[in-house]
């Protein structure tokens, strides 16, 4: 009996001694880096004590008693146990590395550790593997508790028995670090005459674990401007005339350019993308109009920008969070140049003796149509001294040619094979049109005069040169 009594005070003194510590969460912060490389991320951590019994040889496992990380700092989002394993790595001086398994974790436990030896009292550290790649992480502390048990020796060796494994997701946005300039090259006239004019779309590389407004302010109210071209004035653009959108975002809000800085999507901006990374398409564009207003003169107009991405104030985590990417944008306007005479054969015709007393005036509207996008000057030279027929020769310089009724800014010259001005270092202009005047007067008459009946011809010659 008394061999009795001393064997239950021994086993009260044990149960006793097993009184449970309190530890903190076991708390995985998940690094940026790996969210945005979708790599996976090891952390070592501290996950309790196990204290020894005599001669136990223990079995080690673990499972998770919810069914899912659940977010702890509001809204709806989980994730799956699934992304995380655990392995042991050591208690107390002891490495299991090599001996532990790793369990995916769920809600039926998994063996970490069997029992191949006796363990001594000890810190636990375990190993947490999670996987990035398949899941689309949203800023937030999730947590589900985790529950240690050495086998069904009770009581558990592992204090504590169910502690909460967090994993913190930490709220960021990260678009590509620099951004190329954008440019928009005005090769080609049709792009002044099409409503649409032109555009061009650059991308950008963002990654990011919240929803998201994006900003768009230029640094200044006018285009820089500088070219090897000829000009007569620099020109003054506003930056008002380029609009710019997301070409590829359903919430997108078309904005004209402006020092103010202005959103780019509707109020509810943009959600976190699916793996959390997304290339944005920035798109830029001048309509023909606005191209005619401001980007006539050949040369490069530039303005710089910034973008600025900025976390939705009702999402995690609490506070202001912005990045911002400066870049430029350019349009490049090529010294082009066209002249068209829309009625390519004039004829002057002497029907009556009224003709040949008054002389004769043809004037033709919209006769040519010029665009240059550099200053121009505009010649006009016959291809020959003399119209020819079948009645012989008559000298061209009997033609004088000048502006119409109502046309300014055109000199009247008599026509020659040497190169005469009509215009002298206009502005840059798109589609001009210039109503032209074709006169013989009757002081020229005389030179008609004994030439056989027929139609006298010669080829006139406009050009931007005095050639």
């Amino acid at each position: 009996m008394p061999r009795k009594r001393f064997v239950i005070k021994g086993l009260l003194f044990w149960y006793l001694s097993l009184s449970i510590p309190t530890y903190g969460q076991i708390v995985i912060n998940l690094p940026q880096a790996n969210i945005t490389s979708r790599s996976v991320y090891t952390a070592t951590l501290a996950s309790g004590t196990y204290s020894s019994l005599i001669s136990l040889i223990p079995s080690i496992e673990v499972r998770a008693n919810s069914a899912n990380f659940a977010n702890t700092v509001g809204g709806s989002s989980t994730l799956p146990l699934n992304i995380a394993h655990i392995r042991l790595r050591s208690i107390g001086s002891l490495s299991l590395l090599g001996l532990s398994a790793e369990v995916t974790l769920n809600t039926s436990y998994g063996l970490l550790y069997a029992a191949l030896a006796s363990i001594s009292s000890g810190a636990v550290t375990a190993d947490y593997r999670i996987t990035t790649a398949s899941q689309t992480w949203v800023a937030g502390i999730y947590r589900t508790p985790i529950n240690f048990r050495t086998g069904l020796i009770f009581p558990n060796q592992i204090t504590p028995t169910t502690p909460n494994l967090d994993i913190n997701v930490p709220g960021f946005i990260a678009p590509q670090t620099t951004l190329p300039a954008l440019s928009l090259p005005v090769n080609n006239l049709s792009f002044f005459r099409n409503s649409t004019g032109i555009n061009a779309s650059g991308n950008i590389a963002v990654s990011t674990t919240v929803p998201y407004l994006l900003n768009l302010q230029t640094t200044g109210t006018q285009f820089s401007f500088s070219t090897s071209s000829t000009y007569n004035q620099v020109p003054t653009t506003s930056v008002g005339l380029v609009s710019s959108t997301l070409s590829n975002i359903a919430t997108a809000t078309p904005i004209t350019l402006s020092t103010s800085s202005q959103p780019l999507t509707a109020a509810s901006g943009i959600a976190v993308p699916l793996n959390n990374n997304q290339t944005l398409t920035a798109n830029f564009s001048i309509t023909g109009n606005n191209l005619k207003t401001g980007f006539v003169q050949a040369g490069t107009y530039s303005v710089p920008f910034t973008y600025t991405w900025s976390k939705l104030t009702s999402a995690y985590p609490n506070g202001a969070l912005q990045a911002q990417r400066n870049g430029s944008l350019q349009v490049v306007v090529s010294d082009l140049s066209e002249l068209v005479a829309l009625q390519p054969s004039v004829s002057l015709v002497f029907d009556d003796v009224t003709d040949y007393r008054q002389g004769i005036t043809r004037d033709l509207t919209q006769h040519l149509r010029i665009s240059k996008t550099t200053p121009y000057s505009l010649y006009v030279r016959a291809s020959a001294a003399n119209f020819s027929g079948s009645g012989g020769q008559i000298p061209v310089n009997i033609l004088r040619i000048g502006a119409a009724s109502g046309q300014t800014g055109i000199n009247t010259v008599s026509l020659s094979t040497t190169p005469q001005q009509l215009i002298n270092n206009a502005n840059p202009v798109i589609d001009r049109t210039l109503d032209i005047r074709y006169s013989i007067l009757n002081t020229a008459v005389s030179q008609l005069l004994g030439k056989p009946a027929g139609t006298y011809s010669t080829t006139v010659i406009y050009s931007f040169t005095a050639l």
